[in-house]
């Protein structure tokens, strides 16, 4: 296995060998530690070793920690730098985060700390890197913004990642969260992206035509089938078949969707043979299959056939820092759509997007955002162009109290949010707020947070 190499920045040998010590007694892959004293001896092993992990003293002999995150940016912008300051304050903490850390380590170090860090930052770098490879422009060409939140990365890693095999996939989510758009994302990067994708949207169907659409049917088989017909199996064949609210299909259908799921083949109403296919199953929901497994109403068998890979798409209200891009994204290609020449929103209109709760999610957006383009007077999209609905939920005037007043209650609600997300599992918890656990942890004992599960 190769190496991590660790670069570690300080004119303090004492310091240096904390931190080397600290490394040997981790169970991890093999890390190398490379020493630095110097800004200059730190870029110069920025340059020749090409570092996976940087940490690093405030203050150096001839420089400062910003101006090594700086020379790290210019050559891998990915890798993280750790700080070592003096002084825990959030001010402090703030400043450095701005200038480019990814975390910082306070003095006296100590070795669990350092171990902890070390480990969580590493595995962050991996995901990050992970990201970066998946979302390429020819993915965003397809709808997939890319995405700050990192529940929203979680769920396009791991639907990368199943991409190329064979393995049905369930996608869960609320309606409007993009599920279908996901699935194409799928087929895209899959070794079936040359072959057909087909949808089917279960819920518009009529109960009594599911079978004959998911599988054909012979001419004469029923009333009305006046000519053989092909079901979107045989239409999907090496390609995907992308089953929408799967929850929806019939009793009497879910035991012919599993025979064609267990033996890879179907017969058409009305047909006596069978046939066979080769179509890889993507399934979406916005309903809870385990429980409707447990009422009866959804085959036990079924459901673990679908649900090999699951995939969750959060709300858009749980990844609001995701509605500028998505906005951009939208204003642009809806301008093209409509024939408008329209070149942004206001920061007040864009305020009250972000205020909005959004219950129909990214289709709710884009469906807001088309009626202000079509709309709008004139090139900018403006609060007065936004539904009545979303001016008066979203008020972003003047709040009582100071500034940080205002900051640390924003605080509290995000980090009360994460708790509630994720049942109390801090961890995960920090892993939403893009911070430490052990930082968390610090902000819930300034703010007096208990958690609240």
């Amino acid at each position: 296995m190769q190496n991590v190499v660790l670069l570690a920045v300080d004119d303090d040998p004492v310091q240096l060998e904390i931190i080397t010590s600290a490394v040997k007694r981790l169970e991890y892959p093999p890390i190398e530690v490379v020493r630095a004293g110097t800004l200059a001896e730190a870029c110069s092993a920025i340059e020749s070793r090409t570092p996976d992990m940087v940490i690093c003293d405030n203050m150096l002999p001839d420089g400062r920690a910003e101006q090594v995150v700086a020379a790290m940016r210019r050559s891998n912008p990915l890798v993280p730098v750790i700080v070592i300051t003096a002084h825990e304050s959030v001010e402090n903490a703030v400043d450095l985060i701005k200038k480019g850390a990814r975390d910082y380590l306070v003095k006296p170090l100590k070795p669990l700390e350092i171990q902890q860090i070390i480990a969580g930052t590493l595995a962050w770098r991996t995901d990050e890197v992970d990201y970066a490879e998946l979302i390429e422009p020819e993915s965003q060409e397809g709808g997939i913004v890319e995405s700050v939140a990192e529940s929203m990365k979680t769920a396009l890693r791991l639907a990368g990642r199943a991409a190329d095999s064979d393995a049905s996939i369930l996608i869960q989510g609320e309606s409007g969260t993009g599920k279908e758009l996901l699935a194409r994302f799928i087929h895209s990067r899959s070794e079936r992206r040359s072959k057909p994708f087909v949808a089917v949207h279960v819920a518009a169907l009529p109960e009594s035509l599911v079978e004959s659409e998911l599988f054909g049917h012979r001419k004469g088989a029923f009333t009305g089938a006046q000519s053989d017909r092909v079901g979107f199996f045989e239409q999907a064949a090496s390609g995907t078949l992308f089953i929408d609210e799967i929850g929806e299909i019939p009793p009497s259908v879910q035991v012919k969707l599993l025979r064609a799921l267990q033996f890879r083949e179907i017969q058409r109403v009305g047909d006596s043979s069978p046939r066979p296919v080769n179509a890889r199953i993507l399934a979406a929901t916005n309903r809870d299959l385990q429980t409707m497994v447990e009422e009866g109403t959804f085959r036990e068998d079924l459901f673990y056939r679908v649900n090999v890979i699951t995939v969750q798409l959060p709300p858009l209200r749980e990844r609001r820092e995701d509605i500028p891009r998505l906005v951009d994204q939208m204003i642009h290609t809806l301008s093209v759509k409509n024939h408008r020449d329209i070149t942004g929103i206001t920061q007040r209109a864009l305020n009250l997007l972000a205020g909005y709760r959004f219950p129909g999610n990214v289709r709710e957006l884009e469906n807001i955002l088309e009626r202000a383009v079509i709309l709008t007077k004139g090139t900018l999209i403006t609060e007065e162009d936004l539904p009545a609905f979303v001016r008066d939920t979203g008020s972003t005037g003047p709040q009582p109290g100071s500034l940080d007043e205002q900051l640390s209650t924003l605080e509290k609600r995000l980090i009360l949010d994460a708790l509630e997300q994720t049942r109390g599992n801090q961890s995960r918890a920090a892993a939403l707020l893009g911070i430490t656990e052990r930082r968390l942890r610090s902000r819930m004992e300034r703010l007096r947070i208990e958690n609240p599960y």
